[in-house]
């Protein structure tokens, strides 16, 4: 072995190891986002990196450390911070409030909205959010597909988002909160002490405090570098 290449493996074998030491304090961790859940914010393939010297408060993405109630194995995720302990958290026709404040207000979501197959090859934009083609559906044919609500505002599609009805009733959500709500029509409902909720931006498709319940305060690692 060539004396730079022995220089180049020392070097690459001290950053991996410092690498994982951070990682393991949680000084600064990477990880690769494999859904849609915090969509158009946190694009799925995109890489987040998070630390846990800083304080998280509501608004910030947040690791957390999660485990079905049925597994052994856990694992980590990333949603936004909504809501901590004594806060009231109510989502309205799909809309979120936190202490009577509307909190949706101040970020960029997606939801799912109801658009003909003649406007979806017609808009461009739409068709570069989702990547995929129905040219070969009758014009007439509706389909539901998420969209970043500023395309939707654009495309003047608000009007087609798809919000579930407060007499839907949600099984997985009763399960958990002993209430006939879902993930339109929820709350209100004050986060229990040492207890956080959290949400994904892709509010039509994220598995969160709506289903799984409130997060313990305890099991947050990190958050999000932005």
């Amino acid at each position: 072995m060539k004396k730079w290449q022995f220089i180049t493996l020392i070097i690459l074998g001290v950053l991996f190891g410092i690498y994982q030491m951070l990682s393991f304090t949680g000084l600064l961790a990477v990880f690769k986002n494999s859904t849609w859940a915090n969509e158009p914010n946190i694009r799925e393939g995109e890489i987040s990196i998070t630390t846990n010297p800083i304080s998280p408060s509501p608004g910030d993405f947040v690791s957390y450390r999660f485990k079905y109630p049925d597994s052994l194995d856990s694992h980590y995720r990333i949603h936004r911070l909504v809501a901590v302990e004594n806060d009231v958290l109510e989502i309205k026709d799909g809309v979120l409030f936190i202490n009577g404040k509307k909190f949706d207000k101040n970020y960029a979501l997606t939801h799912e909205y109801k658009i003909s197959i003649e406007e979806f090859n017609k808009f461009d934009v739409v068709r570069r959010e989702i990547g995929e083609d129905y040219r070969w559906m009758k014009p007439q044919d509706t389909i539901t597909k998420f969209i970043d609500d500023r395309v939707a505002e654009k495309l003047n599609l608000k009007e087609r988002k798809v919000v579930e009805a407060k007499s839907e009733l949600d099984q997985t959500i009763k399960a958990i909160y002993s209430r006939n709500w879902n993930k339109d029509n929820f709350g209100p409902f004050k986060i229990p002490l040492g207890k956080v909720f959290i949400m994904g931006d892709n509010r039509d498709q994220s598995e969160d405090s709506r289903y799984i319940g409130p997060i313990d305060k305890s099991a947050l690692k990190g958050v999000l570098i932005e």
